[in-house]
């Protein structure tokens, strides 16, 4: 008896597979328009101020190294220059105390595309490019392996 005989060439790939390549394609993309598409709007977008319209904690401790980090969920209004009202989202981590920085009322720099006023960014800082580097690379990472494979 011999060698079993191979089947000719590439295997067919299951849809299953199909899908979950496409998943994560598409996953790895989104990362990069977010991680990429933040900076530029903060950095390039024109500038509007808002104020804060609430702000809401979300779940408990954050249990980290540093004790008492929370996730807060903030919701903020501006005006464009034609006066229609925009509202937007931003997510901060803190500590118990952040909410004061940031009460009800409190003006926030917005900075937003002017082809699509719905990309907002509210006070966008260097510290937050790290984080967006990282989202860019992890979707481009993503993006190569579904490529390469």
């Amino acid at each position: 008896m011999g060698a079993p005989a191979k089947r000719g060439g590439r295997r067919r790939k299951s849809a299953f597979g199909r899908a979950a390549r496409a998943l994560l394609s598409a996953l790895g993309i989104l990362l990069m328009i977010w991680g990429i598409g933040v900076p530029l709007v903060a950095l390039t977008g024109a500038e509007a101020q808002g104020r804060i319209t609430h702000v809401r904690r979300q779940l408990g401790d954050r249990n980290e190294v540093i004790p008492n980090r929370y996730a807060f969920a903030i919701t903020y209004e501006f005006r464009l220059p034609d006066g229609t009202l925009r509202t937007g989202t931003s997510q901060r981590i803190g500590d118990f105390f952040s909410p004061g920085r940031l009460g009800v009322g409190s003006p926030v720099t917005i900075h937003y595309a002017p082809f699509a006023p719905r990309l907002s960014v509210m006070d966008w800082g260097l510290g937050s490019l790290i984080e967006n580097i990282l989202a860019a690379a992890v979707g481009a990472a993503l993006l190569w392996l579904q490529l390469k494979g």
